[in-house]
């Protein structure tokens, strides 16, 4: 290990020093996780050179499984060509790799099959778990080939179910795929967009039936395609979420204002047959922004659904000349804005700049604990600060929860200086503490990125509701 990433390493062993010695707080670090609250799992550099978590959720014996994409290096591709494939990687409740699952050399991961010949990069960015323990995920490949989505189903044991789809999966040619969800009779509903064009996508859902078969009794053959105001204009759906009656609850964006152009919020929601809910926005689907902000950049990465019926998302809106910042809204359960929620000056949003300089901010995950409270995890890009692992809580009405980590924001610096880092995943345990994994790149040659998974400690719960495709 090199002395920058012992230096990393202690300074996390001294934060969480500091915690202890001064009463556990909401928001530090989780002494017994891990390192001093640290997991950190380092690629041996010849057969994984990085993983990378995208979803995470605790398992019914308190274990952890994330999923995502491993890389490896072939010899005679350049350093930055990897091959990429989808995985999932487990980990005991106290942050040690659990070393009886998995199927590659690297401990605790599962690596899946080449999904899509000819394509280099394929990862399971989503996932969700069934009652008997296999996994549903979803993901796109792309790369030196057509993009292709795929939703996969996979045993407790990481391995394909072959009775699913063909051989345990079931492909989307020229379709995106970014969302999962399992509804009461088991059909799986996935959302993304499709390749139209260059610079037009088309906002798409699909439903497959249990064995993994197009759903003829929604929409055309299985599949919505939704135009917004335009349909010759691109729309993207990053997340959904579905209601107790058969509902289905869609976010992203949409190019608003002209093609690949700046984008507006975009929110929809469909009846169990695809239709629109027209009792929901304007005929079923809303595109919108602050009208207190002059922001013409926003978007919707993750959305979440109260008991109520209420919807809060999370995402970015533009704060200056190329710069970014973070926006968590809340909507009514007929979609128009919650002006209960949020700041005084913006009813229905709260904006939260921790880097004031950020080109981009997208919300990586978020969660809602028993309380109410949404916790969010953001990845960013500056130019003139190293990047950290970063999230922010609220409170239930909306105002940044002054009563974690530091006045609300939780940040710590892992990696060297000059590296990037970034939060992937985040999930709240049953115990109300949250699971927070990204990726923290080490050396540029040769490539290596640790994967690294921090516990924060957090109010505790156990009827905590969970977003980002945690079992619950």
């Amino acid at each position: 290990m090199t002395g920058k990433r012992w230096q990393a390493l202690a300074i996390g062993f001294g934060i969480a020093l500091a915690a202890a010695s001064a009463g556990a707080a909401d928001g530090d670090l989780d002494p017994t996780f891990g390192d001093a609250g640290i997991a950190r799992i380092e690629p041996d550099g010849v057969d994984t050179i990085a993983l990378l978590p995208m979803r995470a959720l605790e398992l019914p014996d308190g274990k952890l499984l994330f999923s995502g994409a491993h890389h490896y290096l072939p010899p005679e591709n350049p350093p930055f060509e990897p091959v990429v494939r989808g995985m999932l990687m487990r980990m005991n409740a106290d942050g040690s790799v659990d070393t009886g699952f998995g199927n590659s050399t690297a401990p605790g991961v599962a690596v899946l099959p080449d999904l899509v010949p000819g394509t280099r990069i394929q990862s399971i960015d989503a996932m969700v778990r069934l009652a008997d323990g296999s996994i549903v995920g979803t993901g796109s490949a792309i790369a030196d080939a057509p993009t292709q989505g795929f939703v996969v189903k996979l045993g407790p044991d990481g391995v394909l179910d072959a009775t699913f789809g063909s051989g345990g999966v079931v492909l989307f040619p020229d379709v995106g795929l970014h969302a999962v969800a399992v509804d009461a009779a088991g059909r799986i509903v996935v959302c993304g967009e499709r390749v139209l064009e260059h610079f037009v996508n088309a906002s798409t859902v699909i439903r497959l039936d249990a064995a993994g078969q197009p759903d003829a009794s929604f929409g055309d053959a299985g599949s919505v395609s939704i135009g917004w105001s335009d349909a010759s204009v691109s729309g993207y759906l990053a997340d959904l979420a579905l209601t107790p009656d058969g509902g289905i609850v869609v976010g992203g964006r949409f190019s608003a204002y002209g093609p690949g152009l700046d984008t507006d919020f975009a929110i929809a929601k469909l009846a169990d047959d695809g239709t629109f809910d027209t009792a929901f926005g304007a005929g079923g689907w809303r595109v919108f922004h602050d009208e207190a902000g002059a922001s013409t950049t926003n978007g919707i990465d993750r959305l979440a659904l109260l008991a109520d019926g209420r919807i809060v998302f999370a995402g970015y809106r533009g704060t200056g000349a190329g710069t970014r910042g973070a926006a968590l809204g809340r909507l009514a359960a007929d979609g128009s804005t919650d002006a209960t929620f949020g700041n005084v000056a913006t009813p229905g949003y709260l904006y939260v700049d921790a880097i004031p300089d950020a080109p981009s901010v997208d919300a990586s995950a978020l969660a809602i604990g028993a309380d109410g409270k949404p916790v969010v995890a953001l990845t960013y890009f500056s130019s003139s600060e190293d990047e950290q692992f970063l999230a922010f809580r609220a409170t239930a009405d909306g105002a940044l929860d002054t009563g974690f980590a530091a006045q609300g924001i939780f940040s710590l610096a892992l990696a060297p200086d000059g590296m990037p880092a970034d939060v992937r995943s985040l999930a709240v345990q049953r115990d109300g503490r949250i699971v927070i994994a990204g990726r923290v790149m080490q050396a540029i040659d040769p490539p290596l990125t640790d994967m690294v998974v921090v516990r924060l400690l957090g109010a505790s719960g156990d009827d905590t509701i969970f977003a980002d495709g945690f079992d619950g």
